[in-house]
C-alpha cells in the first residue's frame, strides 16, 4: 500500500515542486489537497485502541498519531507531502520558524528554495530566507 500511496504523492509533489509560479489561491488549493491526501493515507492504516469500557475507539488522537507513524514508516513521501502541504499555508516568518523546528526535514533545501521563489514575491525577507537555506 505504501508504494501505491507514494506513486500518487509523487504525481502531486512533482507538479508542485517544479511549479514556477504558485498563486495564493493555488497555495490554498495545494495545502488542502495535500492535507486531504495525508489524512486519507493515514486512515488506510488500521490501528485499534480500546477505551475504558473496552469499546474500540478508532478516532482518538492517539490512534490518529499511530496511523500517521505507520504511514510515515511505509510511505517514503508521507513526510515530504506533509511538509509541502504545511508550507503552502505559511508566511515567510512561519517558514523560517518551521526550519528551526525541523518541519521541513523531509524536503531538501533546493526544493524548499524553489517553493519559496514560486510562492512569494521578491522581497528582502524572501532573499534573507533563501540565503539562509543556501548555507544549510
Amino acid at each position: 500500500m505504501g508504494n501505491l500511496v507514494d506513486l500518487v504523492l509523487t504525481l502531486y509533489l512533482d507538479a508542485v515542486i517544479k511549479a514556477e509560479n504558485i498563486t495564493e489561491s493555488a497555495s490554498r488549493f495545494v495545502h488542502s489537497l495535500l492535507l486531504d491526501a495525508i489524512k486519507g493515507t493515514a486512515e488506510m492504516f488500521i490501528v485499534q485502541s480500546t477505551d475504558n469500557n473496552n469499546h474500540i475507539n478508532i478516532d482518538s488522537d492517539d490512534v490518529q498519531e499511530q496511523r500517521s507513524q505507520l504511514a510515515n514508516k511505509y510511505c517514503s513521501l508521507f513526510g515530504k507531502a506533509q511538509a509541502v502541504g504545511k508550507s503552502m499555508a505559511m508566511r515567510l516568518d512561519e517558514i523560517e520558524r518551521g526550519l528551526e523546528e525541523g518541519v521541513f526535514r523531509s524536503i531538501t533545501a533546493k526544493e524548499l528554495s524553489h517553493l519559496i521563489r514560486a510562492a512569494f514575491d521578491d522581497s528582502a525577507k524572501r532573499t534573507a530566507l533563501l540565503n539562509s537555506l543556501v548555507s544549510k
